[in-house]
C-alpha cells in the first residue's frame, strides 16, 4: 500500500511542529495510511508530489502560510496533479482559516482526509501566483521585517513589528488602470439586506496605507481583511486600509477581528484585472512571504486553476 505523505515544517509557527502529536491521537486505521516527512527551506516538493500521486491522495502539508505557499506554487507549476490539503501549523494560518479548516491539526487532518475537492482561483502578480492574498504598503513592510527578524516566531513578534512600523509607514499614492465589476441587482430579500449592509461600491482608492489583493478573506490570526472575498468568483478583491490613529486601535481595529465587522478604515471592491503604479518601489508580500519591491504591478487571476482539499464546512463547497 502506498502511504500518504504528510509534509511538516518543524520550524513553522511559535512552537515546534512534532508529527507524533498528530499520529498519537489518530485512529489506528487512519494512522497506518500516512507517513510524516520533514520538509524545511529550501523546499523541494517533487518526490512528495509523486508519492501523493501514487497514493491517489492530496499533498498534505502541515506548516505556516509560507510553507503552504511554496507547496502550492510547486503544485501549480506542475499543473496540479493532486490537490493540496493544508493543515494549519504556523503563526497566522490565513489560508487554512479562510477555508474554515479546524485549527487543531488532528481535527484538520481527519476532516481533510475525508473532505472534498474545491477548484479555487489563483491570483497573479506579474506572473507570480498567490493563493490567499498579496499586498504592499504596511503589510509588505511587516512581511519583510518579520522575515528579517531574529526574534521568536508567532503572533506576538508580528504584533511587536507591526506596532513599530505603524509609526513609520506612510500612505502610498496609487495610480490605477482597472475596471470595477458592478454588483448584480439584488432580487431576494436576503440579497437586498446584504446590499444595504455593504453600501455602495467604493471607488478605486488613490491612497492606501496598506493595499491588499485577496483571494480568501483572512490575513491569519482571525484578522478578516477581506470578508467578502470568494476564491471561486473569478474576481480580484482589492482592499485598502487607512492608517489607524491611537483611538482607532480601540474603536475600529477590533472590527477587523470579527468576520462581519465593519470599519471605516477598510474599503473593499472587485476588479477583473488591474495595473497599479506607485511613486517609488514598495515592499510586497505574497501569502505572507516577502516579495521583491516594485513601483508597478500587474494583477490578474486564473479562474478555478488550483485544486484544494477542503472540509465540509467550507463556505464554497
Amino acid at each position: 500500500m502506498n502511504r500518504i505523505p504528510i509534509l511538516f515544517n518543524p520550524k513553522s509557527g511559535p512552537y515546534w511542529n512534532d508529527p507524533d502529536v498528530i499520529l498519537a491521537r489518530m485512529e489506528p486505521s487512519t494512522r497506518s495510511r500516512v507517513e510524516p516527512i520533514e520538509m524545511t527551506f529550501p523546499f523541494d516538493f517533487s518526490e512528495a508530489i509523486e508519492r501523493a500521486k501514487n497514493a491517489t491522495a492530496p499533498l498534505i502539508v502541515w506548516g505556516g502560510d509560507g510553507t503552504i505557499h511554496h507547496a502550492a506554487k510547486a503544485l501549480f507549476f506542475r499543473g496540479c496533479p493532486v490537490p493540496l490539503a493544508a493543515i494549519p501549523g504556523g503563526s497566522g494560518n490565513g489560508l487554512a482559516g479562510g477555508l474554515r479548516t479546524p485549527e487543531n491539526p488532528v481535527g484538520a487532518l481527519e476532516n481533510l482526509l475525508y473532505g472534498r475537492e474545491l477548484k479555487i482561483d489563483v491570483g497573479m502578480v506579474d506572473g507570480e501566483p498567490f493563493f490567499n492574498l498579496a499586498g504592499c504598503g504596511f503589510e509588505g513592510d511587516v512581511a519583510h521585517a518579520y522575515d528579517e527578524s531574529s526574534g521568536m516566531r508567532g503572533f506576538f513578534n508580528y504584533a511587536k513589528i507591526a506596532i513599530k512600523l505603524w509609526h513609520n509607514t506612510e500612505p502610498l499614492n496609487i495610480r490605477w488602470d482597472a475596471e470595477d465589476i458592478p454588483r448584480s441587482e439584488p432580487s431576494t430579500g436576503l440579497e437586498k439586506l446584504r446590499a444595504a449592509w455593504l453600501g455602495p461600491e467604493p471607488e478605486l482608492p488613490e491612497q492606501a496605507w496598506s493595499l491588499c489583493f485577496a483571494n480568501l478573506p483572512q490575513y491569519g490570526s482571525n484578522l478578516w481583511i477581506a470578508p467578502n472575498a470568494d476564491p471561486t468568483d473569478g474576481a480580484i478583491h482589492w482592499v485598502s486600509l487607512a492608517k489607524p490613529s491611537i483611538l482607532d486601535f480601540v474603536t475600529e481595529l477590533p472590527q477587523l477581528f470579527r468576520e462581519h465587522g465593519k470599519t471605516r478604515l477598510r474599503k473593499e471592491g472587485r476588479t477583473n484585472k488591474a495595473v497599479v503604479r506607485f511613486d517609488y518601489p514598495v515592499n510586497w508580500q505574497f501569502d505572507g512571504e516577502p516579495a521583491s519591491p516594485r513601483d508597478r504591478a500587474e494583477i490578474s487571476i486564473e479562474q478555478r486553476a488550483f485544486r484544494m482539499m477542503v472540509v465540509r464546512g467550507c463556505p464554497w463547497v
